[in-house]
């Protein structure tokens, strides 16, 4: 026993340390320990009162001490694990939990903590079932109802994060964690309305210094629920709002993407963001400086493609024929994966292909920078632009001595930095689009993609007005594309021929909103609003492609063209009836159809776009022959040839790295 006047010292120490004065506390614990050296209360105190102040070391020092003497003891085994988790090392938190359990500390705070462990080392379904345990333990563990939620919402189990909040919210309703995770979950199912309900709430919860964060998830909510201009207004407020300079670079980034969505920005003026946008990023170094990389213009180069969606993702549509396809004597590929959850589709890239591959997932750009220099990358090839969990941070630093910006954003990046851009000269005609690049552009013979259909595609039926007597327009793509000029074109095109029907894809859409939003926009053109149908989110790309069976004619969006949704049409047999615009993002349409070679699809203004669908709606046997023969074109086409695409594109390669390797960059 320790003397009482020990006792009391030591009780002083404690409160001092509950009230934030670590200091204080501290002092009065080496106090105790001068004359008692093994006092483990004093111990145990300044263990935690460094794990308080963030000092890993000397908390894991002290625990280990305390560990020492009273091996009996699990709790203590427990905290030096917390120690060790903040500190990374993760096999040695395992290893005192696992401890903790055998000396019966079988507590929902060590299930609890086992659960954040493997939590952190990504193990998620381990991590349930360690939260669930806690909560079998103590039904009422805050925590545990907290994080399982988190882990729910990451492993997809949207309606097992809804229960897991409420339960938590009965036990503290103004939680913030769970309130932001109940909001997230009702947006990962569509029902974005009771989403921006909840982060209505959250906003008056939160400090100041949270709001930024809250906002920005907002903005993305009112995009989700087709409320374009109000998402861009609020991820303006999250920027004004935040005082993070990281977190203003992702909103600004994001931002700028949804501008895409809103018929009340040009072009030029969407240009003008992007290029204000990359004003305010970090002056890159001169593309020459820094760099180990042998200027040699004819060796073997080496090519790193880096993207957070090398996963089930339509990027990898393109992306894979060129993978395939790549000159392995004239090129060396790279493929950089920010994927943080791989599947399938990941694993049959990294083992289907001859890439020397990188997991950079969690690795900050200063990492994912050295692994770079390491592997001597040539040219850089960013596959995101500014959609989500870009490494555009990365670009702004000049990670490679040549930067290319090739699929995945229809538009420029905006970085001084970024010296090329892939496309052709029909999504971008010379003369028409270099004003609103910052970078260079590279234009590819026949277009700047390269499309592969899976092997488990469905034929293409014979067209549905064949049994039903009517004609059925429709639309697979992103309903965020679809603006209300979009929609009331689609209605005059209904009201002129008889009898049709729409059918299009819309998450989250709820009769009420179909009432106010949509509806009305068919009934002021005089169609029934009963003639339009809301599918919702397709649950496999090939139940999506089945559904093209129940359209004759697709019918593009526009100002923001389709790009996998015209390409899976086509294969599908289905015509798509195209609007070719004044930028990048409203001519990727031109560029499919003309490589292709169905360029009477392409509409030059709004009127031409009602003509043709509504020639096409008029004559049943040219839809027939188009069900019959758009595969087989699509398949001869160009767009489809990955062998020579590819050979086109690593010449790009090739030209610019032999411009570099003379000094011309």
């Amino acid at each position: 026993m320790r003397e009482s006047g020990g006792w009391s010292i030591l009780e002083q120490a404690e409160s001092l340390y509950r009230e934030g004065m670590h200091v204080e506390a501290a002092a009065i614990c080496h106090k105790v320990l001068s004359g008692d050296p093994d006092n483990l209360e004093a111990i145990f105190l300044l263990a935690n009162i460094a794990y308080a102040r963030a000092v890993w070391s000397d908390s894991i020092q002290l625990c280990r001490h305390a560990c020492r003497l009273e091996p009996s003891f699990g709790f203590l085994r427990i905290n030096l694990a917390l120690a060790l988790l903040e500190a990374g090392e993760w096999d040695e938190a395992r290893i005192a939990l696992d401890e903790a359990e055998q000396l019966g500390e079988c507590s929902a705070r060590l299930y609890y903590n086992r659960g954040v462990l493997l939590q952190r080392q990504n193990f998620l379904e381990k991590a349930r079932s360690a939260f669930e345990q806690a909560l079998a333990i103590d039904p009422n563990h805050l925590g545990s109802w907290i994080n399982l939620s988190a882990v729910c919402l990451e492993t997809g189990d949207d309606q097992g994060a809804l229960e897991c909040c409420r339960h938590g919210l009965a036990l503290k309703p103004e939680n913030v964690a769970l309130l932001g995770n109940l909001a997230t979950a009702y947006g990962k199912q569509f029902r974005s309305e009771e989403s921006l309900v909840w982060y209505q709430r959250l906003l008056e919860l939160v400090s100041s210094d949270e709001q930024a964060e809250v906002l920005g998830r907002m903005a993305n909510c009112f995009c989700d629920n087709w409320q374009i201009d109000l998402g861009i207004a609020c991820f303006q407020r999250a920027l004004e709002t935040s005082r993070d300079r990281r977190q203003q670079w992702a909103l600004a980034s994001t931002r700028l993407f949804v501008l895409h969505y809103s018929p009340a920005w040009s072009s030029a003026a969407i240009a003008a963001e992007h290029r204000q946008w990359g004003l305010h990023q970090p002056l890159p170094s001169a593309p020459s400086q820094g760099f180990r990389n042998s200027r040699d213009p004819d060796r073997r180069i080496r090519v790193a493609y880096i993207s957070p969606d090398l996963r089930i993702h339509a990027v990898v549509f393109f992306l894979q024929p060129v993978l395939a396809a790549h000159d392995r004597l004239q090129v060396e590929v790279f493929c950089y994966s920010d994927v943080k959850n791989p599947d399938a589709v990941t694993r049959q890239i990294r083992d289907g292909h001859d890439v020397v591959w990188r997991d950079c997932a969690g690795r900050n750009d200063e990492e994912v920078k050295a692994m770079l220099s390491e592997d001597r990358i040539d040219i850089l090839v960013d596959l995101a632009g500014h959609s989500g969990s870009n490494r555009l941070p990365l670009f702004a630093q000049r990670a490679a001595p040549l930067q290319v910006t090739w699929i995945g954003y229809p538009n420029t990046t905006g970085l001084a930095s970024m010296d090329y851009r892939v496309s052709d000269a029909w999504a971008d005609p010379p003369g028409m689009t270099e004003h609103l690049h910052a970078e260079k552009l590279l234009r590819m013979p026949d277009s700047f993609l390269c499309y592969r259909p899976g092997g488990d595609f469905p034929d293409a039926g014979e067209p549905p007005c064949m049994g039903s007597g009517q004609i059925t327009f429709g639309s697979f793509s992103n309903f965020m594309k679809v603006t209300p000029v979009v929609l009331k074109l689609w209605a005059r095109i209904l009201a002129r021929v008889d009898g049709s029907r729409l059918v299009f894809r819309a998450r989250g859409i709820t009769r009420e909103r179909f009432k106010i939003d949509i509806a009305p926009v068919f009934a002021s053109q005089g169609v029934d609003p009963q003639r339009v149908t809301v599918l919702g989110h397709a649950r496999s790309v090939v139940e999506n492609l089945q559904d093209y069976n129940r359209i004759d004619i697709a019918l593009d969006t526009f100002p923001y063209n389709g790009t996998t949704t015209t390409c899976e049409s086509l294969c599908m047999g289905v015509p798509v009836v195209v609007l070719e615009g004044d930028a990048h993002v409203s001519r990727v349409g031109v560029s499919l159809l003309n490589t292709v070679g169905v360029p009477e699809l392409i509409a030059r203004s709004e009127d031409d776009y009602l003509a043709i669908a509504v020639r096409l709606a008029g004559d049943i046997r040219q839809l027939q022959i188009l069900r019959q023969t758009l595969r087989d074109r699509l398949m001869a086409s160009p767009l489809t040839d990955n062998i020579t695409f590819t050979r086109n594109l690593e010449r790009l390669y090739r030209q610019i790295w032999q411009s570099w390797c003379h000094g011309e960059e």
